[in-house]
């Protein structure tokens, strides 16, 4: 059975009980009397995400802190398309990575996309990249429980921690949401993670909540990879996506400068072809009469039925290639240039 590399103490349990309480009591406060300010939410978006989707902010806005914390903490289900979807796409004969990137722009569970990758990494830090589709599939559904079942589940994947303790796990969390976290947050948090056994949930409540992550210096502090660029894009454009090849194929090679506007403008222009589904035979309906099988001696063979529905295979029907086209296009092409090809949105 996995032990903390702490000794609990009621002490510390009492220290953090306080701490959270701080925590949830002071982050309503710093809005009161006022909406919260545009650049908090689309800093909490970022950190705890990939950006703002159309919508987002002034939900969030209109939420407040603790709410929208609590709300990625405790995620809502995913939509039963995108479930479907993303089913395919765990397939063992998908596309590598395709899942992730569909799953990081279009899933409501934005944090638990973001903890995922940020495991995955402390776990795989220094050992065999191969797998890691699957090493991050077994891993995301404990992103938010104890860091002893991530600790289990690793190690079943044949990962681990390569020696590093809990102090440098939450040491390396803080420094992922928190540019340069000061020491008093490590500290704070450090007794969190004792006091709650590892509980992530608790963990993460107190960063979103503590006033170092939430200071006007922690927005856009951080520089965008790759990955976090496109996706943040694609989120920001609002099309649909249902494909995702054209992404995959984009983020094989580092995204240069050129690269990169070039995909601002396929992006905006509805180029893409994200919201396509991948080529295959799909079933569709045709009011073509079918025959009806008539027993011997009651009636003439071949009697024609009504009309009605017969399922076809068939490739998919030009109207719903047409469809796909205007689901790819974004609401205001310039704008989204704009605010894409603008130094602010590589950071975040």
């Amino acid at each position: 059975m996995h032990t903390s590399s702490w000794s609990s103490s009621s002490g510390a349990r009492r220290a953090v009980l306080k701490l959270l309480l701080l925590a949830m009591a002071g982050a309503p406060l710093a809005q009161a009397g006022a909406p919260m300010d545009e650049r908090l939410a689309l800093h909490l978006l970022n950190r705890l995400g990939y950006g703002p989707a159309p919508g987002d902010l002034a939900r969030v806005r209109a939420m407040g802190v603790a709410a929208y914390v609590d709300s990625q903490l405790a995620p809502p289900p995913l939509p039963r398309y995108l479930d479907a979807r993303l089913r395919e796409l765990a397939h063992p004969d998908a596309p590598a990575g395709e899942e992730a990137l569909l799953r990081a722009i279009a899933s409501p569970r934005q944090l638990e996309e973001v903890l995922a990758d940020f495991w995955l990494d402390w776990f795989m830090e220094g050992q065999d990249q191969s797998a890691a589709d699957a090493a991050r599939m077994a891993l995301r559904p404990l992103v938010l429980g104890r860091y002893a079942q991530l600790v289990e589940q690793a190690r079943a994947q044949g990962r681990s921690p390569g020696g590093r303790g809990e102090r440098a796990a939450v040491r390396t969390l803080a420094g992922h949401f928190v540019s340069a976290p000061p020491a008093s947050l490590l500290r704070s948090l450090e007794r969190v993670w004792q006091g709650s056994g590892g509980d992530q949930r608790t963990v993460l409540r107190a960063l979103f909540t503590s006033p170092a992550f939430l200071a006007p210096a922690q927005w856009n502090s951080k520089r965008k990879d790759d990955f976090r660029f496109v996706v943040s894009a694609v989120r920001a454009s609002g099309v649909a996506v249902n494909n995702v090849t054209p992404l995959a194929a984009l983020l094989r090679h580092p995204l240069e400068p050129g690269a990169r506007a070039d995909f601002v403008e396929r992006l905006a222009g509805g180029r893409l072809a994200l919201a396509m589904a991948p080529p295959q035979a799909q079933r569709y309906a045709s009011s073509a009469p079918p025959l009806r099988s008539i027993e011997a001696g009651n009636t003439p063979q071949a009697t024609l039925a009504q009309p009605g529905p017969v399922l076809m295979e068939a490739p998919t029907p030009s109207a719903a290639a047409m469809a796909a086209a205007a689901r790819s296009q974004p609401a205001d092409p310039e704008r989204l240039r704009t605010l894409l090809l603008g130094a602010h949105f590589l950071r975040y």
